[in-house]
């Protein structure tokens, strides 16, 4: 508990409204380390802290400050320059060797990350201290990474232009139509255009040894696979479950109610077409709107149906379900060799160091390629089909060291 105690008190002064003496800690056994700070009076909790087996501090959260609406907001540069302040006050030399990577602005808070660099002044991601304040500068919360780690010194090596080539061999994308989202995307305008989708079929990385890495792949992360509206639905796939067959006919039928023609708009998800718990109480069915075979991202209609009555719970109709996208179809697109030569035309191949886990938990680093955009702009998602213009992810609320 002294432990607990020794780093709340190093914390008060970035925190506001709490007293040491009205705290008190109390701990957990499930996991053990983990500790609650609480008022003395009341019990409210205030804080959550987290410590390893020697006594140092691997997670804090401010439970305090979630109810407080600061009334001032610091510039990138302010909060970068008390979170370094705070880290020389925490931890001293322990963090000696830190070096500021980043600050996000995000709604609510601003993320800064501290990394330690490699003799080659390459940063290692989550290798020091991870940081949350509330934009008036109030710490919010910390994660610590401070601790051994291991760098691996490579045997082969290849050159970032034979990096960038293995890159392009492997990239891939997927011809779609979807909404240029000016929330998301630079100069969107809110219209449906059809496009070449890089963003799940882009590598991630290349090793040293020419190895590409797709984290998506690796994840299983891919297009979900759809079945037309026909015989094979109808019959469903050969199941014997009756209740879903039935469900499933009720849930067709409930389409075509509401879409007549839909088999000329809709295919069947098959990866969460249906669930086969029996705890589940309905059947979840999901039709991916389609113009032309080619789908309309994030349109559809999901049918919830009753796994006992048979009857229709739910019927969610996206916002452009309905529409007509021909038009999208009727100019003959850009070729994809052409999409993937202007993508690539502005990646350059970066070495970074890439982090694993060990057995017992300590970092692992390998030094890879990764591919990175031009300065300033942002993270290209996809081109347009037919004006090949890029599609492009605003990284302004990053400040990079």
């Amino acid at each position: 508990m002294d432990s607990v105690m020794k780093w709340f008190g190093k914390f008060l002064p970035y925190l506001d409204g709490l007293k040491i003496e009205d705290i008190e800690a109390r701990g957990s056994d499930c996991p053990p380390g983990n500790w609650m700070l609480c008022k003395k009076r009341g019990g409210e909790p205030v804080g959550e802290l987290h410590l390893d087996k020697k006594g140092g501090i691997r997670y804090f959260q401010n439970i305090h400050a979630e109810d407080r609406t600061p009334v001032v907001v610091l510039s990138p540069l302010a909060i970068r320059d008390r979170a370094g302040q705070f880290i020389a006050d925490t931890f001293g030399m322990e963090a000696e060797g830190l070096q500021f990577s980043s600050v996000v602005d995000l709604e609510n808070v601003y993320t800064i990350d501290f990394v330690r660099v490699d003799e080659d002044g390459l940063e290692l991601p989550n290798s020091g201290l991870s940081l949350a304040f509330q934009k008036d500068g109030v710490l919010y919360e910390l994660v610590s990474y401070l601790g051994p780690l291991v760098l691996i010194d490579e045997q082969k090596s290849i050159s970032s232009e034979a990096a960038l080539d293995l890159y392009m061999a492997n990239l891939t994308a997927e011809l779609k139509i979807s909404k240029y989202d000016s929330e998301l995307y630079v100069d969107g305008d809110d219209q449906f255009h059809l496009i070449y989708d890089f963003l799940t079929g882009s590598p991630d990385e290349v090793k040293m040894d020419g190895t590409v890495i797709s984290l998506a792949e690796d994840l299983g992360i891919r297009p979900p696979d759809h079945e037309p509206l026909g015989k094979g639905s109808l019959d469903a796939e050969s199941r014997s479950d009756v209740a879903y067959r039935i469900a499933l006919d009720t849930a067709i039928k409930a389409l075509f109610k509401q879409f007549p023609g839909a088999e000329q708009r809709f295919l069947m998800r098959k990866e969460n077409g249906h669930s086969c718990e029996e705890d589940k109480s309905t059947f979840t069915f999901i039709f991916d709107r389609h113009q032309y075979g080619i789908q309309v991202e994030d349109e559809g209609v999901e049918i919830e149906v009753d796994r006992k009555s048979g009857k229709v719970v739910r019927f969610d109709v996206s916002p452009a379900a309905g529409d007509d996208f021909s038009r999208l179809l009727r100019d003959r697109p850009f070729s994809m060799r052409a999409a993937k030569a202007l993508f690539v035309s502005d990646i350059c191949m970066r070495p970074v160091r890439t982090r694993n886990e060990a057995a017992g938990g300590v970092p692992v680093y390998e030094l890879v390629y990764i591919p990175v955009f031009p300065d300033p702009g942002g993270h290209v998602h996809a081109i347009d089909a037919h004006s090949l213009e890029k599609w492009t992810v605003d990284t302004g609320s990053l400040l990079e060291g």
